[in-house]
């Protein structure tokens, strides 16, 4: 009776003032409507109660919040509750325009910073001054990026970084493993050029000397043919594979041009790859660290000694002279240096069509959808060209089209079969340890995250292939084949990593193992979840939240009662941390969390 002497009073108030304004309900004109109930609702035991004007004013609408949790999936590693309220309160186009504004976050500051606490807490556990590494390597490179995840603002900048080190691939899973310097000082050129040009973006990659050594042009020399010496070819071939034209010519949507005949068009051919080869001739290391051996670089210098933070400098006796010939016939002319000729070259590249929607699909396979429509790509593509102010690759422009682009934010697309994606494994984690509160004694977030890495196959730059941990038009077997869709991720998605991240879970949310790190009597990170016990006394107040956190108000009805029959009867002993525990852990391995639409 309550309920409908509600409607009936609302209504009449409307039909009322009908002629005299519109009014929006959530809005500030909203407090103008008197609402009258016969009686609040409040549960018993809690102090909230639903109040008769929640039914008009913000207060009682999820929806903003709602539609911020799952903008917060698409653009950051993970969000907590105080992060969602305020995207939702202050606006999504705010709140990018705010993230663009910040400032990086320095990843090589803050490996320094922690490589000397790692060192101070070595000593202070009785530790060899002797045995104390002359550099830190992938393990304090490990705890600097959780460091820096838990830490940052630019939580923006972070998500695109991460993207952008999915399409440059690195990876420690190498002899890189012991230069976490030139780790760190890599993400940081990810980060610095997340919302920067693609063009800096592309040189900056093409000097750096952790990607001089992965791909092999770090002394690379010129051709000597009395020596049977030629150019390495590899990243030349990446470079125009994978980091910027693919494979074959695309239309502006994304889709394959064809010739007369209906054959796909090659973006170039071997002859591209070894005139460009000569190109990314003569680059060295740019400098030495402190050591006992060598005073200053030369070309032909090992990466053992050299100060990975640098970038390659161009040793000229060791460049390749002569013309080359590039894509579509341009010509590198003769005489230039050898760093010219490189710019050159990546103008070339930069300028070419296809980088716009090349780039930009995988961009968006990153933060939105595995299947953009091609009128998606297509938008992308033209702000990649032209920011609206003539300017090409401006990935700023490019990543804030991308989040408020209709597909992105409506809910129409969200409805459609072939949007969404798979969470890659890694942002499942990313995601739990934002979105529910953790705490170390020493206010460390160190994490070596290796039982992660080896039970699922990925933590950040330790791709076992340049190709990344996925390709991005991977088809696993089934319907997403059978229709002709990808799922990248499922690439990392099969009968041993599926059960391991369950484990993986089962530590988290179970045991509250959440963060590890290889340091003698360190202790590890938990979590704090003591809020969210207070909302265990009623199931669906604790699954309300946890879709808040988690799910987007996506939470399926099926899933929602397999979670509440499984806690409710927990009701002995510490029986709100069993329910927090057990719904969290249902949460996390449900297909409702898995699948991002």
């Amino acid at each position: 009776m309550k309920s409908k002497q509600l409607v009936f009073i609302f209504s009449l108030m409307c039909c009322a003032g009908f002629m005299q304004a519109q009014v929006i309900l959530g809005t500030d004109t909203s407090q103008h409507i008197k609402v009258t109930t016969s009686s609040d609702f409040q549960p018993q035991y809690w102090t909230q109660a639903a109040s008769g004007d929640k039914t008009i004013n913000k207060t009682g609408l999820e929806g903003p919040l709602m539609e911020a949790s799952r903008f917060l999936s698409q653009a950051s590693l993970g969000a907590d509750l105080e992060l969602t309220q305020r995207v939702a309160e202050m606006g999504i186009e705010a709140w990018i325009d705010e993230q663009l504004a910040l400032p990086q976050t320095e990843m090589l500051e803050t490996l320094n910073a922690v490589y000397a606490e790692v060192i101070e807490w070595y000593l202070l556990n009785g530790g060899d001054p002797d045995e104390i590494s002359a550099r830190p390597g992938w393990t304090v490179f490990n705890y600097a990026w959780w460091e820096s995840h838990m830490r940052a603002e630019d939580v923006l900048r972070h998500k695109v970084a991460l993207a952008l080190s999915e399409i440059f691939v690195i990876s420690f899973d190498s002899d890189l493993s012991g230069h976490g310097p030139g780790l760190a000082d890599y993400y940081d050129l990810l980060l610095r050029n997340s919302f920067g040009n693609y063009r800096d973006l592309l040189l900056e990659v093409s000097l750096h000397p952790t990607m001089g050594y992965y791909l092999s042009h770090l002394n690379n020399p010129r051709e000597i043919e009395e020596e049977n010496i030629h150019p390495d070819e590899n990243y030349a071939r990446e470079i125009m594979q994978l980091f910027s034209i693919g494979l074959y010519e695309l239309n502006p949507d994304g889709s394959r041009k064809t010739d007369t005949l209906g054959n796909w068009i090659p973006t170039y051919n071997q002859t591209h790859i070894k005139e460009l080869a000569k190109v990314f001739t003569g680059l060295g290391v740019g400098d030495v660290m402190e050591n006992e051996f060598v005073d200053e670089p030369f070309f032909g210098l090992d990466i053992y000694l050299a100060d990975m933070a640098v970038p390659m400098i161009m040793y000229e006796d060791w460049h390749q002279q002569g013309t080359k010939t590039m894509l579509n016939g341009y010509v590198i002319p003769d005489g230039q240096d050898g760093l010219t000729d490189i710019e050159d070259a990546i103008d070339q590249l930069n300028m070419h069509p296809n980088v716009g929607p090349f780039i930009g699909k995988q961009l968006i396979q990153r933060l939105v959808t595995s299947n953009p429509s091609p009128e998606y790509i297509a938008r992308i593509s033209a702000v990649f060209a032209d920011n609206g102010q003539g300017e090409r690759g401006d990935l700023g422009a490019v990543v804030k089209a991308i989040l408020m682009d209709p597909e992105a934010r409506t809910c129409e697309a969200s409805l459609d079969d072939s949007f969404g994606k798979l969470r890659e494994p890694f942002m499942r984690y990313t995601h739990f340890t934002k979105a529910i509160a953790l705490e170390h004694f020493y206010g460390r977030y160190w994490n070596v995250a290796y039982g992660f890495y080896t039970a699922t196959g990925q933590v950040p730059l330790a791709s076992r292939t340049v190709f990344n941990f996925f390709l991005p038009d991977y088809q696993p077997l089934g319907p997403i084949n059978e229709n002709d869709l990808v799922g990248p991720e499922y690439q990392l998605h099969n009968s041993r990593t599926s059960i391991e991240y369950i484990n993986q879970v089962n530590d988290w949310a179970v045991w509250g193992y959440v963060m590890d790190d290889w340091e003698d009597n360190h202790p590890y990170v938990t979590y704090n979840i003591d809020e969210l016990k207070t909302l265990a006394r009623d199931p669906e107040v604790l699954i309300n939240r946890l879709d808040v956190l988690f799910t987007y108000g996506m939470l399926s009805e099926r899933t929602r009662q397999i979670i509440k029959d499984a806690i409710t009867p927990l009701i002995s002993g510490d029986y709100r941390d069993d329910r927090v525990r057990l719904a969290i852990y249902l949460m996390m391995i449900s297909p409702d969390y898995a699948i991002m639409k």
